[in-house]
C-alpha cells in the first residue's frame, strides 16, 4: 500500500469533505491610491502566460497613472484566475517577487486560508477539467464571456486533511515537472 493510500485510510476513512472555495479562502485587500505614493508592478490579464502559467511582462504604475482596474493587492502564493474570457484558462500562482504588488480586477484572487487548505492544492484544483466545465456552464455574455468572483468561489472542491493535500501536491508537482 502506498504512503498516500495509508494516509487516506487513516485520516479520512469516511471519505473527503467538499467545501465551496469561499469557505477556504481569505479576503483580499484593495489598494487605497489616495494614501500611497509608492510605485507597484501591475499584473493585468495579458501578463499571465497561458502556456507556462507564470507572470510575464508587467508595467510599473503609481497613483497618477494607475488604470481603474488596478485595485487588488496580491501576496505570495495567491492564485489568480482571469474572469473575463475565463475559458482562455489564464491562471497562475503569485511568486515571491510579486508579493505586495497590484493586479487587475479582471482576476479573481484566491488567497488560501492555510488552516483549511494548501495554496498549491487550490491551484491544482482550479486547473481541473471539472472546474473549467463549471466555469463554462456558469459564465455569461457572448462577446466577452465572464464569470464573477462570487460564482468562482461557489465551486465546491475536495478538502482532505492538510497532510493529504501536501502529499498529493508533491505528486502533482512532480508529475507536472516531468511533463
Amino acid at each position: 500500500m502506498s504512503r498516500l493510500s495509508e494516509m487516506i485510510k487513516e485520516l479520512c476513512p469516511d471519505g473527503v469533505e467538499y467545501r465551496a472555495i469561499k469557505d477556504c479562502v481569505k479576503k483580499i485587500e484593495r489598494i487605497q491610491w489616495a494614501t500611497t505614493d509608492e510605485t507597484y508592478r501591475y499584473i493585468d490579464l495579458s501578463s499571465v502566460d497561458r502556456d507556462n502559467r507564470q507572470i510575464g511582462e508587467t508595467t510599473e504604475i503609481c497613483a497618477d497613472d494607475a488604470p481603474s482596474r488596478a485595485q487588488q493587492i496580491v501576496r505570495t502564493d495567491d492564485i489568480l484566475l482571469g474572469t473575463t474570457r475565463p475559458m482562455l484558462k489564464r491562471y497562475c500562482q503569485i511568486p515571491l517577487e510579486y508579493d505586495n504588488q497590484i493586479c487587475s480586477t479582471g482576476f479573481c484572487v484566491l488567497r488560501a486560508d492555510n488552516s483549511r487548505i494548501v495554496s498549491r492544492w487550490l491551484y491544482h484544483t482550479i486547473s481541473t477539467t471539472s472546474f473549467f466545465d463549471y466555469v463554462e456552464r456558469t459564465q455569461h455574455g457572448s462577446s466577452y464571456p465572464a464569470i464573477s468572483d462570487t460564482e468562482v468561489k461557489e465551486f465546491e472542491i475536495p478538502v482532505p486533511p492538510l497532510a493529504i493535500q501536501n502529499e498529493i501536491v508533491k505528486l502533482l508537482d512532480n508529475f507536472t515537472e516531468l511533463t
